[in-house]
């Protein structure tokens, strides 16, 4: 079988982490890139060895003879990305979120299901093994009734980070919740299933004078019943801490990216997975996975339906929280 070609749209930082995924793939190609300027995306596809550029997807998709589409552009633009090319019927791989807006999600996804393209979801935290294990224990019911599941994701931001389309409503669509945290919120609702309500939320602008929160708090009630705070910060100075909290009426589990650091299963010991959460591996699985996808005409394991629902989840607690308290 010829080799699946894809094409990227947008060529960031972000998308050097595609074009390592897809060199890996057995059977896919990243053979054309499209960006807003022709001089730079000509650039960047002399230094990468890619085939075509250009400044329109048609004309690049067609030289290219692509198949799929790669999108690494700033949140907002996801939209007309993904619009355009499943119109073009072209199946899209999205970077996180799939969008800042719910109604522009819904969208993207009946586009690409009327055009008959897939569509994937680059929310790929989801391919670390030991969360996927932590799943299969909530599901089974090994930890009984899940009663609380919280979330921390407290981080350190320079004022340069923002000095872009970060920290942007437009761009951006908020703070710390929808950029830094979505990956963790979305590993979150995925274990218990979508939520229900946001009890209660509170933003604040604590030490970066952008439009949006740089830390926040809220309160969720699950869709299993659970009920939990999620932290976010890019406040936090010194600290990376990513942590997911599960706990239920038999026992508890805690862990990060990249283990479990809390145990308390009855009848289970510990598992001994290997650390497999650097992120090439997981850009390798996600692409590997998406490949199948379109090869087997199967959902990509995270499709737009089932990444929708991290920022309906941002969106609804943006709502609650209303505008941010600026603390300096």
């Amino acid at each position: 079988m010829a080799a699946m070609k894809f094409v990227l749209i947008g060529h960031g930082s972000i998308s050097r982490s595609y074009l390592d995924a897809f060199s890996k793939v057995p059977g896919a190609e990243i053979a054309g890139v499209v960006g807003r300027n022709a001089e730079k995306a000509a650039a960047f596809a002399a230094e990468h060895g890619i085939a075509v550029s250009g400044t329109e997807l048609a004309d690049v998709a067609r030289r290219a003879e692509a198949e799929a589409v790669v999108i690494c552009t700033p949140n907002a633009v996801h939209y007309e990305n993904v619009m355009e090319a499943s119109r073009l019927g072209l199946h899209c791989l999205c970077e996180k979120p799939l969008h800042i807006s719910p109604e522009k999600q819904m969208e993207m996804i009946a586009s690409c299901r009327a055009n008959g393209v897939k569509l994937g979801v680059s929310y790929m935290r989801r391919f670390i093994s030991h969360m996927g294990y932590i799943k299969e224990l909530v599901d089974s019911g090994a930890l009984g009734r899940i009663t609380v599941v919280d979330v921390t994701i407290k981080h350190w931001r320079e004022a340069a980070y923002y000095n872009s389309w970060h920290g942007t409503y437009e761009h951006d669509g908020g703070g710390p919740f929808i950029q830094q945290g979505s990956h963790i919120i979305d590993l979150a609702l995925w274990m218990c299933g979508g939520y229900r309500e946001v009890l209660e939320a509170k933003r604040f602008k604590a030490i970066h004078e952008i439009e949006t929160e740089d830390h926040g708090y809220a309160v969720i009630h699950y869709a299993n019943g659970a009920v939990g705070m999620i932290e976010a910060s890019t406040a936090s100075k010194g600290m990376t801490k990513e942590i997911l909290e599960i706990s239920g009426t038999k026992g508890s589990i805690a862990a990060n990216y990249h283990e479990i650091v809390t145990w308390e299963v009855p009848g289970l010991e510990k598992p001994e997975l290997a650390g497999d959460s650097p992120n090439p591996v997981l850009f390798e699985r996600l692409a590997a996975d998406f490949v199948r996808a379109v090869r087997e005409d199967k959902p990509p394991f995270i499709d737009g339906e089932s990444a929708k629902t991290a920022t309906e989840l941002i969106t609804a607690i943006y709502a609650k929280a209303g505008d941010p308290l600026v603390l300096y």
